[in-house]
Parts: C-alpha cells; structure tokens; sequence
C-alpha cells in the first residue's frame, strides 16, 4: 500500500520508525523544515480546510503507527480549530465534530474514530509558527514507530455531489445578448445554487435572492424574438404584432389594457389604465420627451390599497425607462418571479414594452433591458422539467467569447515586463499597465475586470507570458495560442 494515501505529493516523510506527525495548518513548510531533524518525524503537512481533517485522519488510520500528533502554525480558516474539538469531543450522532460543526466523511466508522483519539495524543501548539519553536517540541515529542492497530485502517472514498452550492446570500448579475441564453443561464444558477426553501403557499423551491439579469441584444419585434419551441409556453400563447400596430397572445396582456375574462388584472391594464384611468406608458413618455435626461419615467404596478391583501398581487411592480446616449434602456422590479414557467414569457413582454416606448421617442433605438428579479425561484414540480432541459439545451459559454462591458485586454512581451493594454469595447486604447510576475499585473487589473470568465481567461494568458519570461523566451508567446517551446 502507498502511503500516505492523499494529498502525498504535498506532504513531506520523514523516517518510518517516527511515531510523531506535524500539522503546520497555514504555515509553509518550506520554512520550518530546515530547523527539523527528519529521523524525528514520521510525516509533515499541512491542513488548509476543514474538510481536510477528514484526510488528516485516513492518512493517520492507514498509517497505525502514528502516536503522536503536533498541531501547531497559523490557524488560518478554523481547521486546526476542527482538529482540537474532534480530540476533544468526538463525533455526534450525524457524524459532525462536537463543538465545531464539521461532517466527517461518512464511509470512516466512529469506531475508528473513537480508537484513534485513544490512541494518538493530540499536542495543540497552534499558533507557534518560528521554526526553532517548532523544532523544540518536536524534539520533546518524538517518539518510536508503535502500532495501534494490527493492519493500516483504510476505508472507501467517493466524490461528493452536493445537492445544493454555497453562494451570496443576495445578489447575482447575470449578463446575456438574448432572453433565449438569459433564460437558460438562469436555470442553471437557480437549479445549482438556489437555497432549498418552503413557501407560503406549502410548495417547495429553490430560491436565489435579487438577481439582476442583463440582456443586450434581443430584438423588439416579436417575430424576430429568439423564442425556441421548447420553453414552456407556445409561439401563439406568446403573441404576435398585428398589422394594426395591436399585439396578440400574452403580449397584448402585457402592453395594451383590456378586461380579461376571469382574470383580476393584467401588466397591461396596470400599465395603460391603472385604476381605470392612468395610461402610465403615455406619461413615461411625455416624461422624455420633456427631458432626456429625465428619471421620472417610472410605472408602478402595485397597488398598496387593492394588493396589500390580495389573494393573487401582481409579481411585477415597477418599470422605469431612461434614455441615455440615444438608447431607451429598460429596467423592471418583479417581486416574485418564477423562472422555469414565467420569466421568458416576462422578458419578451417588457421587450416589447420597451420597443413600443423607443418607438414613440423617435430618434431612440432600444437599449438594454434589466430585469430585477427579488425572489427567482424554480418550484419543486419543475426541477426535473428544468434539469431535462438543461441537459438538451445549455452550455457555458466559451470565455474568450463572451463580451466584457469593462473593455477587451491585449498581453505582449516587452522584456523583461508583461504589457496589458487595456481597450473599450469600441476599440479605444484606454490605459496600459506594466509588471514582471502575473500576481503583480493581476492586483493592478482586477478592478477593470467586469466578467468573471473574462478574468478567469486573463490570468491564464499572463501566466503564460510570466513562463515565457522566466523561460528566456518571450518569442514564444502569442495571445490565445499555445507556448510555441518545441
């Protein structure tokens, strides 16, 4: 059997006869293993996470010999902590350490557990971190090779597959061309990230807090919506633009008021005869046209005294529209969205919406569209339905390909520095930045950075050039190409 069994390559041996281990939590081992007698230590590592205590203890159980455990270095992140309290406590009934919370991996038995706490003597010296420190209580500590167990103590290992990801408990800004890709991008964060909740109405979800969705290109004209036959609702439910400027379907429930057989209200009657009367497209645009620079051009859809008992309240509560640079932007509050069934039907309509109302300002070509979304949320009913589609129809999207509003950034060679030039999306040369190493240009270059796949690809691209540096041979980089060594 190999040994140690994880993580070998990041820890260092010392002599099989040691019974002693070193944890040096966050602190490097580079420097403290000059000042260590090797003959006195069986193995030295390190342990980053709280979820590598359950490694620490398979490397240990495969390895009986092991008597005596020295915790010391900087506890960075509460492991050490989670070390401390399992030999001090042990394990509940769920396999959580007692007084810190941490889930052992479930394939290691309590048995083994409970034997090794009998049998290894735990020495906390957390936060000793000299290395003569160090050195002086391993030289106390050492002790022989002496077996707790007649064999190495191994057990199985699988992969996780967590149900559910952490995440900002508020707040995601997700940013597409169309309402097709917005829509599909929204599924898999919802699906993958979304905190498993109940509702007010008994019913399941999965839940994401404000999220803010951003689409740029999408057409007005509903015959040219990026519509696909596999969302939830039809071509024909969607609606269509009629030949007398009227919109059909869910469209015209959206933009032009008009009773609906059993149905309390629409967007539309909220919109263009809120309480009977008030046309507030007409008003956001008489607001603009008065002033361009106005941002008074605000409709609100909710009604305090009618909603705020309502059975069945409006889920879209407020439109604001704001020209800026000749473009009519549009941005919506919805309070409840349900993104699997409902939020495609909700963008093609405020699209619409928002070509009708750029339409009337005549020289204004629509802008983006901003949708707001309090609480996105995919009900238990439709995860499999999600997932499915998913499956058929998403994709990440390839990083080089997607457009940072922040600007574009063109990495070359100038010996002995990296040069990054920093571009706007229109091609203009903005400002230049300069450094030897990729940790230097990227504490420079992180605040210009406004998509997170984009900064994932330029630090890759100035670690190549760093290497092609170190190398000697700056020749051999090109952006988005491989190192051309050979």
């Amino acid at each position: 059997m190999n040994w140690p069994l994880y993580f070998a390559r990041s820890l260092t041996l010392g002599s099989p006869d040691a019974g002693l281990a070193i944890c040096l939590l966050w602190t490097p081992q580079e420097r403290v293993l000059a000042a260590l007698e090797p003959q006195q230590y069986a193995l030295v590592g390190n342990l980053y996470s709280r979820d590598g205590v359950s490694f620490l203890v398979r490397n240990v159980l495969a390895r009986p010999q092991i008597r005596t455990l020295l915790l010391c270095g900087k506890d960075m992140t509460g492991s050490g902590a989670a070390l401390a309290a399992l030999w001090a406590g042990g394990l509940d009934e769920s396999g959580r350490i007692v007084g810190d919370g941490t889930r052992l991996h479930a394939e290691i038995p309590g048995e083994a557990v409970e034997l090794l706490r009998r049998s290894v003597r735990l020495y906390d010296a957390r936060d000793t971190v000299r290395p003569e420190q160090v050195a002086e209580l391993a030289a106390q500590l050492v002790c022989p090779a002496q077996p707790f167990a007649s064999a190495p103590l191994v057990y199985p290992y699988s992969e996780p597959s967590a149900a559910g990801l952490p995440a900002a408990e508020a707040g995601l800004l997700l940013r597409a061309p169309n309402i097709r890709s917005a829509y599909l991008r929204l599924i898999w964060h919802v699906l993958t990230f979304g905190v498993r909740s109940g509702t007010q109405h008994g019913s399941a979800q999965r839940e994401l807090l404000d999220v803010l969705t951003i689409v740029s290109d999408e057409p007005t004209d509903p015959e040219r919506f990026s519509y696909a036959d596999w969302m939830p609702f039809t071509r024909a439910s969607l609606g269509r633009r009629e030949d007398d400027g009227s919109y059909s379907g869910y469209l015209g429930q959206f933009v032009q008021a008009g009773p609906e057989p059993g149905v309390s209200y629409t967007y539309g009657s909220r919109l263009r005869a809120f309480g009977g009367a008030i046309d507030q497209v007409a008003a956001m645009v008489a607001q603009l046209r008065q002033s361009g620079d106005s941002r008074r051009a605000v409709a609100a859809l909710w009604s305090p005294a009618q909603d705020r008992e309502s059975a069945n309240p409006p889920c879209l509560c407020l439109v604001q529209a704001r020209l800026r640079g000749g473009r009519l932007h549009l941005t919506a509050y919805v309070r409840s969205h349900d993104i699997y069934r409902a939020w495609a039907a909700n963008a093609y309509g405020l699209r619409a919406l928002q070509g009708l109302i750029a339409a009337q300002l005549h020289d204004a070509l629509p802008g983006e569209l901003a949708i707001l979304s309090h609480s996105a949320h995919i009900y238990a009913h439709d995860w499999e339905r999600a997932d499915e589609l998913l499956a058929h129809h998403y994709r990440a999207a390839d990083p080089r390909l997607v457009r940072d509003p922040r600007g574009s950034f063109v990495v070359s060679l100038e010996p002995p520095e990296i040069v990054v030039r920093h571009y706007s999306p229109a091609g203009e040369h903005l400002q230049s930045f300069r450094g030897e190493t990729a940790r230097e240009l990227g504490v420079q270059l992180t605040a210009y950075v406004g998509e997170l796949s984009h900064a994932i690809y330029l630090g890759q691209e100035l670690q190549k050039a760093e290497l092609a540096l170190t190398l000697g041979r700056p020749e051999t980089y090109h952006q988005d190409r491989p190192l051309a060594l050979s």
